[in-house]
């Protein structure tokens, strides 16, 4: 089962959708960030049989992991508020989450995990997801003060790899988004990224518009019920990164 992660310079998932699902075969969904947002773009919808298990018991100890199912061969394991009283780290419990969905990869090809933007080890959600992650997507915002934030969020990346944590991760990259395409001086900005960073950055960019924020109020993808140029824009960009990162994944 292939893992992955994907504002500011923080890790975070590339969402996906129902439609997306269908022709993916097997999504899993995980949002482990306390707040709950992905979850909250995926509507329960009364097609799951029993009680589904939430974030925080992927780091219980003999716990039964059953996902909410969302569609068939959709599912998603919700954030709760539990998340929020999780506190210290041990190497046990870091390494859990991965064990349970390892244990889950039979029924799944490809688990998509939402993750708080708070680096270190506590709260211990980040580094669990990084550890569970075989590819990592970081996406970005440009501001003041991005490059020191970027190198910082690079170097704590690499060293997921380096100190054992997660040898086998591999780090995409990092992704430009909310960019204000009609600003000269966030391009020029983010031409400057490029240059200190190389190809640490992706080959994408996602703008910061409207028909993105009106497709989240609508719950559905950017790509769906395009209206106008602007829509267009948005709806060829996110169909760019989607396509981009699934593919490198191998996953398409």
């Amino acid at each position: 089962m292939r893992t992955k992660k994907a504002g500011s310079a923080k890790p975070r998932s590339v969402r996906a959708s129902p439609t997306l699902a269908v022709k993916l075969a097997r999504v899993l969904l995980v949002d482990l960030d306390r707040q709950g947002n992905f979850g909250q773009s995926f509507p329960a919808t009364g097609k799951h049989e029993g009680p589904a298990s939430t974030a925080s018991e992927l780091f219980a100890v003999g716990a039964n992991i059953v996902p909410e199912v969302l569609e068939e061969g959709f599912a998603i394991i919700r954030s709760d508020e539990t998340l929020a009283k999780l506190s210290g780290v041990n190497s046990e419990g870091i390494r859990r989450p991965s064990e349970y969905l390892r244990k889950l990869s039979k029924d799944y090809d490809l688990c998509v995990i939402d993750t708080p933007g708070v680096l270190g080890e506590n709260p211990p959600m980040t580094l669990a997801a990084l550890v569970a992650a075989d590819a990592v997507v970081c996406p970005f915002s440009v501001g003041l003060y991005e490059g020191k934030a970027l190198a910082d969020m690079w170097a704590y990346l690499t060293g997921i790899k380096k100190n054992g944590y997660n040898p086998r991760l591999r780090l995409m990259g990092l992704l430009p988004s909310l960019i204000h395409t009609t600003s000269k001086e966030e391009m020029e900005a983010l031409a400057d990224l490029r240059k200190e960073f190389g190809s640490a950055i992706l080959p994408l960019m996602l703008g910061h518009r409207a028909a993105v924020k009106q497709s989240i109020g609508k719950l559905k993808p950017v790509w769906r019920g395009v209206r106008g140029a602007g829509h267009q824009k948005a709806a060829q960009e996110w169909r760019e990164a989607t396509n981009y990162i699934l593919k490198n994944l191998g996953v398409i």
